[in-house]
């Protein structure tokens, strides 16, 4: 009787420790206020949650992947000022899934919808929008080098570079 109670206990327990855990959308960010000064900030698994000191007391939380991860916020003496487990999960506003069998393809809608692939897309989706993106992000740090090399004061001055 007494391991049936103790066993029910846990149950009742964890979903209120699972409640306690900060939600995160992925690729979003969220901002934490500390109750003192922060000097060092410590992220349990970076590839999951990215955290930096804004001012002493804020911090800047960032969700990367899906996944779990605790962060950590130090004072100057050492001192646990803040703790706390963060869930990264995804969006799901504006978000539709377009399921073919078993290939999923994920689209932003705002309101057309675009692809914008998600971990578990189908590859070929997943390689293909990712490819085209990473070339406009290409085109556009060109384009903004080529600006800021033709307004670089050695250029207005009419030096020769």
């Amino acid at each position: 009787m007494r391991k049936a109670l103790t066993a029910l206990a846990c149950l009742l327990f964890v979903p209120a420790m699972a409640a306690a855990d900060q939600m995160l959308e992925v690729e979003h960010a969220d901002v934490v206020r500390l109750q003192a000064s922060a000097s060092t900030v410590i992220i349990g698994n970076p590839a999951i949650a990215d955290a930096v000191i804004h001012d002493r007391r804020t911090l800047i939380v960032t969700g990367r992947l899906f996944g779990r991860t605790n962060i950590i916020a130090l004072d100057r003496q050492g001192r646990v000022i803040y703790s706390e487990d963060f869930v990264v999960g995804p969006s799901t506003s504006g978000q539709l899934v377009l399921q073919r069998g078993a290939a999923r393809t994920t689209m932003t809608c705002t309101p057309h919808c675009v692809a914008s692939p998600t971990v578990g897309d189908d590859s070929d989706a997943f390689d293909t929008a990712t490819d085209q993106q990473s070339a406009r992000i290409g085109l556009a740090a060109e384009a903004t080098a080529i600006t800021e090399d033709s307004q670089s004061p050695r250029s207005l001055e009419g030096g020769n570079e």
